[in-house]
């Protein structure tokens, strides 16, 4: 056996077969998912497990320091929804700061991701196969390399597609990117 290394990244995605629908017309509005048209909406639509204590604070003074912002998220459970809700309100975050939409069929989960302004990457498990459907809908990801693995996966997409300057180097990078 060989060791095969991958230039840029060694997440190995083909969108070019799997995802050439992305921009057929018509394309999905924000009215159709409930989604203001005049907010700054920030992203996540990884499973809920994936968003810990840390990430979500910081997500939480995002939203309190962009003004006009919303975050989007997945009912990924869908019982996840009233805990989120419950702790931002502890947190000073309204109910209109937070929107929850289903989990979608592929073609349709990939298309809405364009909708959203900035995808918010989570800190102790990065975005995989999610980073990749996001940053082909053509809508930018922030993220902050962690120490494992799978806390690295988002910078090594955003560095494969030369936007290393989504690649926070520390908490208070991410806040001042967001």
């Amino acid at each position: 056996e060989n060791i095969l290394y991958m230039p840029h990244s060694y997440f190995v995605n083909d969108h070019k077969q799997s995802a050439r629908y992305i921009f057929e017309k018509p394309l999905p509005t924000r009215k159709l998912y409930g989604v203001p048209d005049d907010k700054f909406v920030f992203c996540n639509f990884n499973q809920i497990y994936k968003i810990d204590p840390l990430t979500f604070d910081v997500w939480m003074k995002i939203l309190h320091q962009v003004p006009n912002s919303i975050l989007w998220l997945l009912r990924f459970p869908q019982t996840g929804e009233n805990n989120i809700r419950a702790e931002a309100k502890l947190r000073g975050i309204t109910e209109d700061q937070l929107h929850f939409t289903n989990v979608a069929p592929k073609p349709e989960h990939i298309k809405r991701g364009l909708l959203a302004d900035m995808f918010l990457d989570t800190l102790s498990c990065n975005a995989h196969t999610t980073g990749c459907d996001i940053l082909w809908s053509g809508t930018p990801m922030l993220t902050m390399p962690g120490e494992k693995m799978a806390a690295r996966v988002g910078s090594s997409l955003l560095r494969a597609v030369n936007l290393p300057e989504m690649v926070a180097e520390s908490l208070e990078d991410y806040l001042n990117i967001a």
